[in-house]
């Protein structure tokens, strides 16, 4: 084999091109770095390449992947939160509906009566007498309530500073006294100077001592009770049911006055100064008029009892702001409030009145472990506010304090939902509701 034989001439000529590198060698380092540079571009460029592939199908594609996979169990989790929504979303309307039921379970005052028993006995109604009385002492004894002097304390007084001497010729105390008002009233604008001073202390020690003026008779039910002889079963136990709706709604309105006097010391200072009357069965314009003044409510004779409003003849209010009567989901009973309250507590009694209360319930059969319930069933269907004149009779023997009073009188709808105690009430009940006199129900 022959070895390839160089041509002389053409490499002299590339040294001969080449010597002008001898004459420039500060040219030499640049030749060569970018002689050196080309050699690695191309072994780089492939290198980037590979690199960039590599990158992209594990880093950028996994990546990816995370991304899609966080995307997806997101996703997932927000069905899921939809579906808890969802979930409490549909229960809300049965705790809704729960909640109203719980409203109407209230305590009885007897667990006797209530639903239909077959005893016949008299003596089934006495408890609901019992109850009934002792309760509305009990809420008078909470609210620090009581009377003004009575005329026997106010004439002992008038005695007394006359050395023992009636004031009106005899020895005794007692009787009439020409200028001066029946019963708790006294008439000042006929007294003298210092006859007013003396029963004016007498009246204001008296008002120091208390809360807040009323008597167990200023609450509908108590006369009622305290005169009630049995006469048949049937009217016994309407009144019982009725008296029952009437003593839940007692207990409102205690609850509300000691709520509103709770900062109190005595009347003077209490925002609430006297209960005029409660009642469940008279309307405003029934009430008793004297004079052409309002001189309270009439009680419930053994002949009148508590009624639901059934239609526009059984209302207080008619027709009432509300439009509501006794319908397929709540029975309506309304009462009639008067009481006397400093002028600037006016509305916020009202709002008092109105607003969410607790109470308890231990089953229908009272056997239960005890439950704490809230409840808020009473509108205000009509007001007005009446001047008090201090020296009226009506007034004589009070004393409100410094402040300036105010009579309120309220007409109310009380709402009863009846899913809550349907099961327990009477058919007589029902039957009053649906307009079923006792002969038809036979």
């Amino acid at each position: 084999m022959k070895s390839p034989q160089i041509d002389l001439n053409k490499v002299k000529e590339v040294l001969k091109k080449l010597s002008f590198l001898k004459n420039n060698l500060a040219l030499l380092v640049p030749i060569l770095i970018v002689l050196f540079s080309a050699l690695l571009f191309i072994p780089t460029k492939l290198l980037s390449a590979r690199l960039q592939n590599t990158i992209q199908q594990q880093s950028v594609k996994t990546a990816a992947d995370i991304d899609r996979l966080i995307r997806e169990v997101a996703a997932a989790g927000q069905a899921q939160a939809l579906e808890g929504y969802l979930n409490a979303y549909r229960k809300d309307p049965c705790d809704i509906a729960e909640l109203m039921k719980q409203t109407t379970m209230r305590e009885l005052l007897t667990y006797r009566i209530f639903p239909d028993t077959n005893e016949t006995s008299p003596l089934l109604f006495d408890p609901v007498r019992r109850e009934y009385l002792a309760g509305v002492e009990a809420m008078i004894r909470r609210l620090g309530a009581g009377d003004p002097p009575s005329d026997g304390d106010i004439d002992a007084a008038l005695a007394k500073s006359r050395g023992g001497r009636s004031i009106y010729g005899g020895g005794a105390v007692g009787g009439g006294v020409p200028g001066y008002g029946y019963g708790t009233g006294r008439n000042f604008r006929t007294m003298t100077e210092m006859d007013r001073r003396i029963v004016g202390k007498l009246c204001e020690d008296r008002a120091r001592t208390l809360r807040l003026y009323a008597s167990p008779a200023d609450l509908d039910g108590y006369s009622f009770w305290s005169d009630w002889k049995f006469e048949d079963r049937k009217k016994a136990i309407r009144q019982s049911w009725y008296w029952q709706m009437a003593y839940w709604i007692l207990e409102d309105i205690t609850d509300t006055i000691e709520q509103m006097n709770k900062n109190g010391t005595s009347v003077l200072d209490s925002p609430v100064k006297r209960i005029m009357a409660v009642s469940f069965t008279q309307s405003k314009q029934a009430s008793r008029m004297i004079g052409g003044r309002r001189r309270g409510i009439r009680k419930a004779s053994l002949d009148q009892f508590p009624s639901y409003a059934i239609n526009l003849k059984t209302a207080m209010a008619a027709p009432p702001c509300t439009g509501r009567f006794c319908n397929e989901e709540t029975d309506s009973m309304h009462f009639q409030l008067h009481v006397l309250v400093s002028a600037d507590q006016v509305m916020p009694f009202i709002q008092e009145l109105c607003s969410a209360k607790t109470h308890k319930f231990r089953g229908w059969y009272g056997e239960k472990p005890e439950q704490t319930f809230k409840h808020n069933q009473i509108t205000v269907l009509e007001s007005s506010i009446i001047p008090v004149d201090l020296e009226d009779p009506d007034h004589g023997s009070y004393r409100y304090g410094d402040e300036s009073v105010v009579g309120l009188d309220l007409i109310c709808e009380y709402l009863f939902i009846k899913a809550g105690y349907e099961e327990v009430k009477p058919q007589e009940i029902k039957n009053d509701i649906l307009g079923i006199s006792d002969d038809e129900a036979n």
